[in-house]
């Protein structure tokens, strides 16, 4: 038994306006995070919500077309907290004892919340939801230094032996795991067999230089210089 083209007629306005908006909103939070480099970015978080409102005006659809009532209606919103669980899991990189992707999951999970508001039938809070959200990921950005107190940057020189093949790949899967800024990195050659790698970086802040013991573990690490001066930190240790 299929929909009647009539039916389908009526409720396409309810479906366009809740899908829309569903594409809206994550759309909104998406953006945000593809310009931060994030693995789920546009595309995924606007699936997300419009995933979780299919869903939730799936199973309105189902209950209003077959008139079930002794079956509690909202099995199929929290089967979408379960799997948005797994999903958001999985963007949680465990790697080299340090684990990175926390906000991104959250973002996942709290994306499809506005999904489920949305295919509820309460698209205006979606949409404050998601100012909210939007308000979480950008204003805090802003005002973390306030809070916390202005960063305070030094300039590392780390001294590595190229003739290790692994050592420059590990070194870049490194920065790029914690967002490093490559206007912040420089390179160069020192002889035939060592390289050095030049950092600028927030020693205040223990979330901003995070990655130092990651690079410690790298094989064919040498010497750490901070500040013209040795760091102390022996190669190949945290």
């Amino acid at each position: 038994m299929t929909e009647e083209f009539s039916w389908f007629v009526s409720m396409l306005p309810m479906i366009l306006i809740r899908s829309g908006a569903a594409i809206v909103c994550g759309g909104i939070i998406g953006i945000e995070r593809e310009r931060r480099g994030k693995a789920a970015g546009f595309r995924t978080n606007t699936l997300i919500c419009l995933g979780s409102a299919i869903y939730v005006f799936a199973s309105d659809l189902l209950f209003l077309r077959m008139g079930i009532t002794n079956t509690d209606p909202t099995r199929i919103a929290a089967q979408i907290v379960t799997g948005i669980g797994f999903l958001g899991a999985g963007t949680i990189i465990q790697s080299r004892g340090t684990v990175t992707g926390l906000t991104t999951a959250a973002t996942i999970w709290v994306v499809a919340g506005i999904g489920v508001l949305i295919g509820a039938g309460f698209p205006l809070l979606g949409f404050l939801c998601t100012l909210l959200v939007m308000m979480t990921l950008v204003l805090l950005v802003k005002i973390e230094p306030k809070l916390l107190g202005k960063c305070r940057f030094v300039t590392s020189d780390i001294l590595f032996n190229t003739s290790v093949g692994e050592a420059r790949g590990a070194i870049a899967s490194i920065l790029a795991d914690y967002d490093i800024d490559e206007s912040k990195v420089e390179i160069t050659k020192v002889d035939q067999s060592v390289s050095r790698l030049r950092l600028t970086y927030c020693d205040k802040h223990p979330s901003h230089h995070r990655f130092l013991p990651e690079l410690w573990r790298v094989p064919g690490m040498v010497e750490m210089i901070k500040n013209g001066a040795d760091s102390g930190i022996p190669a190949g240790t945290p």
